[in-house]
């Protein structure tokens, strides 16, 4: 089965090879002090940033369980659909949780988000950017307002940027009132080691951080994303590979835009729905491919999609384009007026 339901990267970043010249390397009867200071100042480096605001984390999950702990304890906030963690980690402390819903098309009007926040008033809004799970990028325009409503409430906005490296580059709204939590799990391929990143400044770098251990990510993990981050031009071909492979799931799904909803994607996966959308995904999934499906509305006739190894996407179209042909044909016979049950 190939798996295209975990918005993982479907190759690693290091060889064999370099992984057990890190792991020969590392000291695991030390505490890893230098490892962060270390790693830290690699990845400030890289995105040209301050090394003394950011923080290392168990996961981006973590910093999202942080965040909510320490500035939503007057309610979070959030857009319907947005990340599931949201509300799980909300639940952990009996924060109550406030929902903002997307249109048909799943899309969100800002203007009703800013009056939410009037209303409603929460401390904390969290939101993914990319949008997961659709994939969309919103405005910068968008995002500016809604930091500007949190703060008028005396609030914390959190930038969810899992996936911004897929993205195109955007106009972050700024303020100390702004959280970013980053992942090393999607484009930079180590979903397995969990090391997350959360940047901010003054008092809420202060509020985020008081809750770390002292040790928050192990050594092992620390030497690894090191050595991504210390090898440039591998990690320049890494970064092509990955944007590569999600142009090609772009082009593969943009056959089929004319019978299913596509979002463009700014994201290492595809969201598609509508009423045959789960059509298409039981059919790839009989033959070999693993959709992302869901059952809760808004999602119940949603189809995901990510990123595969250049090798699947061959016969990923082919699939796609059986699908398509049987679709022409028992949509003509059907006129249209049925729903759709294709099999190969």
């Amino acid at each position: 089965m190939i798996h295209m339901d975990r918005n993982t990267s479907p190759i690693p970043p290091l060889s064999d090879a370099v992984i057990a010249e890190v792991v020969k390397e590392t000291n695991i009867h030390e505490y890893p002090s230098d490892e962060i200071t270390r790693f830290k100042q690699l990845y400030a480096d890289y995105y040209g940033i301050d090394s003394r605001t950011i923080e290392v984390a168990n996961g981006s999950d973590e910093w999202i369980q942080k965040a909510i702990m320490t500035l939503g304890q007057n309610g979070v906030m959030t857009l319907a659909p947005d990340f599931v963690m949201y509300h799980e980690y909300a639940a952990q402390v009996d924060v109550p949780v406030y929902t903002v819903p997307c249109n048909e098309d799943f899309q969100f009007d800002f203007d009703q988000v800013v009056r939410a926040i009037e209303e409603k008033r929460p401390s904390l809004f969290l939101i993914s950017v990319p949008h997961n799970p659709t994939g969309q990028m919103f405005a910068d325009s968008e995002l500016k307002a809604l930091a500007d409503a949190m703060e008028d409430v005396g609030g914390y906005l959190v930038l969810d940027e899992a996936y911004f490296e897929f993205a195109h580059a955007y106009t972050r709204p700024e303020g100390d009132h702004v959280l970013i939590i980053r992942t090393l799990s999607k484009m930079f391929g180590i979903a397995g080691l969990r090391v997350g990143i959360a940047i901010a400044e003054g008092k809420t770098f202060g509020k985020i951080t008081r809750l770390n251990h002292p040790y928050p990510v192990n050594s092992l993990s620390l030497n690894l994303a090191s050595r991504i981050f210390s090898e440039k031009p591998a990690l320049d071909a890494f970064v092509r590979y990955q944007l590569d492979s999600k142009a090609q799931l772009a082009e593969s799904f943009s056959q089929v835009s004319d019978k299913i909803n596509i979002i463009e994607s700014n994201t290492n996966f595809v969201f598609t729905y509508g009423r045959h959308a789960r059509s298409l995904g039981a059919y790839l999934l009989q033959n070999g491919y693993q959709p992302r499906m869901y059952d809760a509305a808004p999602l119940g006739d949603v189809v995901r999609y990510s990123v595969i190894r250049p090798e699947d996407y061959g016969q990923l179209n082919q699939l796609i384009k059986e699908w398509s042909n049987q679709y022409d044909q028992e949509g003509k016979s059907n006129k249209g007026d049925e729903d759709l049950h294709i099999t190969r």
